[in-house]
């Protein structure tokens, strides 16, 4: 947490928001907070904002294949209470960009050139996980398959197809980032 104080008041820039969350709606007040947490976080992770949302985490990757884990939070519902759609696709697309930049040469990433979703089911609460495996890499495409579950009933919620481009990156010095965003 940040511990910078503001200068006037002598609260702490956590004392000011707390303080300010208390003049929203109730249902607001965890929206926000939570979305105030995915922005301080979105520099840690390769996940962005986005990913923070929803507490997106990786927990496998190696040779071509990653798992990656969503909470279902607020944030992440639509108006019908369901997981949004997007949501899903990101984490998809996120597992994808993981699994294809363990696939690259140094100096090479990976960007995000198609895909196609297949929305089987959803969910209100709990967790999703993404399982992704190569189908395919050339040399300058690879091809994807993501599954998506329901983490607590191993329901199949999605199927997402990907195609990756492989691009040399500005600076070869640099790791590749995978958060497979274009």
């Amino acid at each position: 947490m940040t511990t910078q104080t503001d200068a006037e008041s002598g609260k702490s820039f956590d004392d000011l928001i707390e303080q300010a969350l208390l003049h929203l709606p109730k249902e607001a007040q965890q929206l926000t907070a939570q979305a105030i947490q995915a922005a301080r976080s979105a520099h840690e992770t390769h996940h962005g904002f986005l990913g923070g949302l929803v507490n997106m985490r990786k927990l496998e990757s190696e040779d071509g294949r990653a798992v990656l884990m969503m909470d279902v939070t607020p944030n992440a519902l639509n108006g019908y209470g369901y997981v949004h759609g997007g949501m899903l696709f990101t984490l998809a697309d996120y597992a994808m960009g993981y699994a294809s930049s363990m696939l690259v040469a140094p100096g090479e990433n990976v960007v995000t050139l198609e895909a196609k979703a297949n929305y089987i089911s959803n969910l209100k609460e709990g967790r999703a996980v993404a399982k992704v495996e190569t189908l395919h890499k050339g040399s300058h495409l690879i091809t994807l398959e993501t599954r998506i579950y329901n983490a607590e009933t191993d329901e199949l919620l999605m199927i997402v197809t990907g195609t990756f481009y492989i691009i040399a990156t500005e600076h070869a010095s640099e790791p590749p980032r995978a958060h497979g965003r274009s």
